[in-house]
């Protein structure tokens, strides 16, 4: 039995034993299509949709079946399970998610491919999060996590902490075969009164392990995975470059979020910061990052109930100039992509940041090596809104991103895309036993071609 396979046969462990224990289960069925112009589909019919939606004409057959968490008791197992199949350019089927997860009164262990949770009703266009979008597949593994903030003992009420700690195997077809995954998170938040507070912290990713074609193994093992873990350097096992920085791929962001929790509105307020290497951990990339503002009307079925805009900027990276400066790498920071994980920070194929991060086409193989050199220094504005127009629910995103080339391979003219969304949830019709989505979308641009598409979901949910 192979290794990448161990995730999903804990996960169907506990999801046996959790079925044995209680009886209420929930079931989703969903029949999606999507039709475009040209060959492919355009930007957001694709984007932050978990990797599910292949980017040509299709048809779409998803099945969920699932147990959600026991509220009322200190301890809980939850368990969920999607499959789709797709007809599509290229017929397929794949598992979405399949984890099973354990609750206590504080913390949360999950164990298989779980999505994450979404934010900001769905219109960031990264999930608040520069390197973590929902734009590509679940990774199998396993995540522990506490369950939203918990009170620090010396700080009562004022001073809380979020965290998570994970370890997930890439199991997709890599230039470096069965690399690993390290990611992990810590947030503090400080109530400043009592309708404001501010959240600080950051995320920590690294690629390591593995077999590169080129480089042959890499570094594995506990004593190498406590230097990955640290963001230590490699030892004399390592290739030469991990030796003189640090060991595997790492990356991360930081994150600085401002709340006010109103009488009439909510709203948030957030920046989110990329790092690849100790220049951006020095902020030396200064400029680079998804600023972004949230509101939340508080009208229910009113025309507007939310609203956000969103700017992200990553043309700095550090300066055009690479050089040496202490113990850092300064300039070029050239981010999603390295020289030994040259896969980068995709996923099947899909950026596992903003999706404006371009990624390479795969090769024969499947392989995706990284993302495109000169698309990831790129400005971009998003604006997204939810309401109602009269019974019907929307969700509608506009948005528009400027590629600038490589800083020695500038594009000219530059590359620009406009594009634009927008979906309705039809009112249930009693003779229908499902539930009717509809949208449209389209891309405006000066280096592809523009298209424009739709879209219809049929969906039947329960309980049992």
């Amino acid at each position: 039995m192979k290794f990448s396979y161990l995730p999903y046969l804990i996960a169907f462990g506990i999801f046996l034993n959790a079925g044995a224990q209680e009886k209420s289960f929930y079931y989703n069925v969903e029949l999606n299509a999507g039709l475009s112009a040209n060959d492919s589909l355009p930007f957001w019919m694709t984007a932050n949709n978990f990797g599910k939606v292949p980017n040509s004409n299709y048809a779409l057959a998803t099945a969920t079946f699932g147990k959600n968490f026991n509220e009322t008791k200190n301890f809980s197992i939850a368990f969920k399970a999607a499959v789709t199949g797709a007809v599509a350019n290229e017929n397929n089927t794949l598992i979405n998610e399949l984890y099973a997860s354990v609750r206590s009164k504080k913390f949360r262990l999950d164990i298989g491919s779980k999505n994450d949770e979404i934010v900001f009703e769905g219109l960031s266009s990264s999930n608040g999060n520069i390197t973590k979008s929902t734009n590509a597949r679940a990774i199998p593994g396993y995540t522990l996590s506490t369950l939203g903030f918990i009170e620090l003992p010396f700080a009562k009420k004022w001073l809380t902490f979020k965290a998570r700690y994970g370890d997930y195997l890439l199991n997709d077809p890599r230039y470096v075969d069965n690399a690993r995954l390290h990611a992990k998170s810590l947030f503090l938040k400080a109530q400043l009164n009592p309708t404001l507070d501010v959240v600080a912290g950051l995320n920590h990713y690294a690629q390591w392990a593995g077999t590169s074609p080129t480089g042959g193994k890499q570094p594995a093992g506990f004593k190498n995975y406590l230097k990955m873990v640290v963001a230590s350097e490699g030892g004399s096992d390592a290739l030469l470059t991990d030796q003189m920085n640090v060991l595997g791929n790492q990356l991360g962001s930081y994150l600085l979020q401002l709340n006010h929790q109103g009488t009439n509105t909510n709203w948030s307020l957030y920046w989110s910061h990329p790092f690849e290497d100790r220049s951006g951990m020095d902020l030396i990339n200064g400029p680079d990052a998804l600023y972004g503002f949230f509101i939340d009307l508080k009208k229910p079925k009113n025309i507007l109930t939310h609203v956000l805009f969103e700017y992200t900027h990553t043309k700095h990276m550090s300066g055009s100039t690479p050089r040496e400066e202490g113990e850092g790498y300064l300039g070029m920071d050239n981010y999603f992509n390295n020289g030994v994980y040259k896969s980068g920070w995709t996923y099947f194929g899909n950026t596992l940041g903003s999706p404006y991060f371009t990624a390479e086409t795969p090769d024969t193989q499947g392989v995706t090596n990284g993302v495109v050199k000169g698309d990831n220094r790129f400005t971009a504005v998003n604006m997204g809104f939810k309401g109602y127009l009269n019974k019907f629910q929307y969700k509608t995103m506009v948005s528009h991103v400027t590629y600038y080339g490589w800083f020695n391979d500038l594009y000219t003219p530059k590359h620009t895309q406009f594009s634009g969304y927008f979906e309705v949830v039809v009112p249930k019709i009693k003779r229908l036993p499902f539930q009717i989505n509809l949208g449209t979308s389209f891309d405006i641009s000066n280096y592809k071609p523009n298209n424009i598409g739709g879209f219809i979901s049929l969906s039947k949910k329960g309980l049992f």
